[in-house]
């Protein structure tokens, strides 16, 4: 990859008097276009896979004190295709049994099936970004968004595990067994095919059980594997039979405060949610948020963000006065935990960005401001939508000094939440009477919002600028009525781009706008 990346286009240096690698006549210029990258994958797929790696056979033996070809071309040479864009043909190395026994060979049993797993959800991944660029419609590099994704995962998973288990014959009831079956299991979920993950991961519960015994850790690690597959069919009750499993034999083997045993009581608290058991899962959330106080300590990131999580599933259940307390203690818990930490500090205990904790913490200050402002507090929800902006532009300024593209992109979520925060800070200070604030606040949506923007973040600007033709209008001046003019004529600029002439919206606002015409040429 690091190689793909760099600016001369050979792999010998160039050739000047101290370097003799290769003849001058020989030497492969460097690319005249900085934008042009050396086509490292594609030059890797020629020499592993085709007429070239057959030509390499003869020559392989004399390669292997140096460089074992072999396992290099059975651990890489998907991920090469697909890189290279040809995913048609990766699709068929994947699914190829031949392919398959050299891998297994060359790698041993588990890490050629996360090596296959890894390539699989690469194939997923490729196929879904060409599908995307082609509109639906086909027609992608080496076939790849023709491919039928779900036949070559399923035939691709089914091909690995086969071979394993034929390459194993004394073995084939052991735990690398068990082990190929739950990473495939694992693998399948995150390649979207959760029914064939929860067969496997099954299977691979039973050969634990069998091996180690009901009270083992590993044990219910798999069970939990289960019961995730379950959640993604809508095995409801199902699954909440696995997670009490889980959960028994995490107690049983004194692992109650384990990592996997608070994330298994999670999860349970999640689906209790979705069934709509709230009090269930009320009570196994505050079970989740002790175990994590002990485990991570009471001022962590992992803690916080569970208080978080509890404080959204309270909001969403009218519960806002508990809402409201949860957010706050969440939100002082990110607080101590960033507490004197610079913002350079790339992972915290919980492996989160600092940057993104302070985005976290920015949301969080946008729902105690909604929660304010629902029951009447509107000079405590404009300070906390205004600490909330306040956190959203510093982590934007994060995003661009990091040189992430998202910084700049006008439909990341932390562009969308900062405009939507923007509007409800000016309509809340002209609630309170305060036209020059609403004005201030309605000018930084203005520079916030461009063409490259959004539909919704378009509109509320959209809004906004006719919120600030009310504004000039209602002051009865005649320097204000042509600010008035100007922005209601901005607005109706913006939603015939939105929606059309014909549209109810875009009328009404040419309607206004030509009796403020008419009214100002009449004066």
């Amino acid at each position: 990859e690091e190689m793909s990346n760099r600016k001369t286009a050979a792999f010998a240096p160039r050739y000047d008097e101290f370097t003799s690698f290769l003849s001058k006549s020989d030497h492969v210029p460097e690319s005249p276009s900085a934008s042009r990258r050396f086509p490292f994958d594609e030059c890797m797929s020629a020499a592993l896979d085709g007429d070239l790696a057959d030509m390499a056979e003869s020559v392989q033996s004399s390669l292997y004190e140096r460089w074992n070809v072999e396992e290099y071309a059975a651990e890489n040479t998907p991920l090469h295709l697909i890189r290279a864009g040809m995913g048609g043909r990766a699709a068929e190395v994947l699914v190829d049994r031949d392919f398959c026994t050299r891998r297994v060979v060359a790698l041993g049993p588990v890490e050629a099936t996360r090596r296959h797993v890894s390539d699989l959800i690469e194939l997923r991944r490729a196929h879904s970004q060409q599908r995307d660029a082609n509109g639906k419609q086909g027609g992608g590099v080496g076939g790849v968004s023709d491919l039928n994704i779900v036949d070559a995962i399923q035939e691709g998973a089914t091909c690995i595990i086969d071979e394993v288990v034929r390459q194993s014959p004394g073995s084939a009831r052991g735990v690398s067994m068990a082990i190929c079956l739950s990473t495939m299991g694992e693998g399948l979920i995150k390649a979207r095919q959760p029914k064939e993950a929860s067969q496997r991961l099954e299977e691979a519960a039973g050969l634990y059980r069998e091996l180690l015994g009901q009270g083992h850790i590993d044990v219910a690690r798999a069970v939990t594997a289960v019961a995730k597959s379950l959640v993604k069919i809508n095995e409801t009750r199902a699954a909440l039979i696995r997670f009490g499993e889980a959960s028994s034999t995490y107690e049983d083997c004194d692992a109650s405060h384990h990592f996997d045993s608070i994330a298994n009581l999670q999860g349970m608290a999640n689906l209790f949610v979705t069934t709509g058991d709230f009090q269930a899962a009320s009570a196994l959330y505050e079970n989740v948020i002790s175990r994590k106080q002990s485990v991570h300590g009471e001022f962590s990131v992992a803690t916080a963000k569970t208080i978080n999580d509890y404080a959204v599933i309270l909001a969403k259940n009218g519960r806002m006065e508990d809402a409201l307390r949860r957010y706050e203690k969440a939100r002082s818990t990110y607080e101590r935990a960033l507490d004197g930490l610079p913002p350079s500090m790339s992972w915290l205990n919980h492996g989160e960005s600092a940057a993104k904790c302070g985005f976290d913490t920015a949301l969080i200050n946008l729902n105690i401001a909604s929660i304010k402002s629902k029951k009447g507090d509107i000079p405590g929800a404009i300070s906390s939508y205004e600490a909330g902006v306040q956190g959203l532009r510093k982590y934007k300024e994060e995003l661009d000094m990091a040189g992430d593209e998202a910084g700049r992109n006008r439909n990341s979520s932390h562009m969308r939440h900062l405009v939507s925060a923007l509007g409800r800070i000016g309509s809340l200070r002209l609630k309170l009477g305060n036209r020059n604030g609403a004005l201030e606040a309605y000018a930084s949506l203005f520079k916030e919002v461009n063409a490259e923007s959004p539909v919704a973040s378009r509109l509320e600007k959209a809004k906004a600028h006719i919120k600030c033709a009310t504004i000039y209008r209602q002051s009865g001046d005649r320097e204000d009525n042509k600010h008035a003019i100007i922005h209601l004529r901005e607005a109706l600029n913006m939603y015939t781009d939105l929606y059309g002439t014909e549209h109810k919206d875009t009328v009404a606002v040419a309607t206004s706008l030509q009796q403020w015409l008419d009214e100002q040429a009449h004066r």
